[in-house]
């Protein structure tokens, strides 16, 4: 009896097992907001808005990375009025990227003007904030 017991509480206990690891691991999507303050030359005094969503399972945490749109950027900024989305980069599908090292952020590579590509994230003259935003359930979109 105790025989059959301990083999029906191993049984129970493998099958549990089983279950558990059998669940597959899903990414988390992680949005930022931001605002983008421009302090000098031609654009000073104005402020633009914006967003950008990743999965986090992208992100190894060790060295550069970059986030394309291939992984799943994307992206959404307001200029002068406009909404842009990353299909709107001039180096689409191959930008925007987002850029990280250790796994911090360190600028989001969006270029949307004709002409010649500019890194200008984090540049002197271009304030930018990032705000984490609550990656709830049902809050997944970053337009």
């Amino acid at each position: 009896m105790m025989m059959q017991k301990n083999i029906a509480a191993i049984a129970t206990l493998t099958s549990t097992l089983f279950v558990i690891q059998a669940r597959p691991i899903q990414a988390v999507p992680v949005t930022y907001d931001f605002t983008v303050e421009v302090t000098q030359g031609s654009l000073a005094g104005n402020t633009f808005i914006g967003s950008f969503r990743y999965d986090d399972e992208i992100v190894k945490g060790v060295g550069t990375e970059e986030i394309g749109v291939a992984d799943g950027l994307m992206v959404n900024m307001t200029f002068f009025g406009q909404d842009y989305t990353e299909k709107a980069d001039t180096g689409y599908p191959e930008y925007p990227k987002l850029i990280l090292e250790d796994g911090l952020i360190q600028r989001l590579d969006f270029w949307i003007e004709p002409g010649e590509r500019v890194v200008w994230w984090g540049q002197p003259g271009w304030k930018v904030e990032l705000f984490p935003r609550n990656n709830l359930p049902g809050i997944l979109d970053c337009r």
